[in-house]
């Protein structure tokens, strides 16, 4: 089946593109009962503003015409039985002439499920990748999920890496100072390159699963400074040094969604001796914390999931992250 043909206007049942102006109240039911045991008050937003688009009726087809309405996720297919949307997959270009391709929200209706409807779904996508030329598609998965893994590998997507949100509930006490071998400090504006150099040792493949590492996850420019300062996000850099070699690193992120974000980078020589120290000193500088407190790791690293549970961290999901190459 070639991208063109699936184009083709929609039949009224089975595969077909996703049109907003139709199928997005069905969607907004589908992402509920799919992913309602995992969704976190940024999903429960985007169910309230997907809500509120399709009450809009004929008017969405209108403001969406005008660019008065984006609505996120605008590619993708979704498979209709006896006129409702019971299955869906989602697709966007990762970053404007970056040929890698983002999957999501793939999901089908439990009554429908074992019936192919995901894998047709997921071939489609692919099929929509290839004809806009992507070089590869990337996606999560949660990691006990083996029936989607199994088939996302069947479709010739291997393992890239497996981490776990974690997420602290605001107003938890606030721990005592840690006494650590390494001074910790924040860090001068120059030495981002050498914290982008970490991160490259320890997270090659980057901080969040729909980006690569970036020189502006550390060293950010003027527009993304100017847009954090209107939206009152705020960002910190804390380092630890050994004799020259930067040992670890944590970035304090705040006002982010719904609560404030942490990312631990600690150099391999260094393992179990600063994730505490180092997320003492985070927890410490937000001790006035109203919101919870969220931050994404690598699954295996164990020193980093002792020093989390202790410090009254707890395990959201543990998510795969998956990559194809498109041929």
């Amino acid at each position: 089946m070639t991208a063109s043909s699936l184009l083709r206007p929609a039949s009224r049942d089975g595969l077909q593109p996703v049109d907003f102006t139709r199928h997005l109240g069905d969607l907004a039911d589908l992402m509920e009962i799919c992913f309602a045991d995992e969704m976190d008050p940024g999903g429960q937003s985007t169910l309230r503003e997907m809500r509120f688009l399709h009450s809009l009726g004929p008017a969405l087809h209108v403001f969406m015409l005008l660019g008065l309405s984006r609505t996120p996720w605008d590619l993708g297919f979704v498979w209709v039985e006896e006129g409702r949307v019971v299955g869906s997959v989602s697709t966007q270009c990762a970053i404007p002439r970056w040929r890698t391709w983002l999957i999501a929200n793939a999901a089908v209706h439990p009554a429908y499920r074992r019936r192919g409807i995901a894998f047709s779904l997921m071939r489609a996508t692919l099929d929509l990748v290839r004809s806009r030329r992507g070089a590869e598609a990337i996606l999560q998965v949660d990691d006990d999920n083996a029936d989607a893994i199994e088939m996302y590998r069947r479709l010739g997507f291997a393992h890239v890496t497996t981490q776990t949100a974690w997420r602290r509930p605001a107003r938890l006490e606030t721990p005592p100072h840690q006494p650590a071998a390494f001074d910790i400090r924040l860090r001068a504006r120059g030495e981002w390159a050498d914290q982008l150099a970490l991160a490259t040792l320890v997270r090659p493949h980057g901080l969040a699963w729909n980006r690569p590492l970036r020189p502006e996850d550390f060293a950010p420019g003027w527009w993304t400074h100017l847009e954090r300062f209107l939206s009152g996000q705020s960002e910190e850099h804390w380092v630890a040094e050994a004799g020259d070699k930067l040992a670890g690193s944590l970035v304090v992120r705040t006002n982010v969604g719904e609560g404030h974000q942490l990312t631990l980078l600690v150099h391999p020589d260094f393992r179990g001796q600063l994730e505490r120290p180092l997320l003492v000193r985070g927890l410490r500088r937000l001790a006035s914390n109203l919101w919870p407190l969220r931050i994404e790791h690598p699954a295996a690293d164990e020193m980093a999931n002792a020093a989390l549970r202790e410090l009254g961290f707890q395990p959201l999901r543990t998510l795969k992250w998956m990559r194809a190459e498109i041929k």
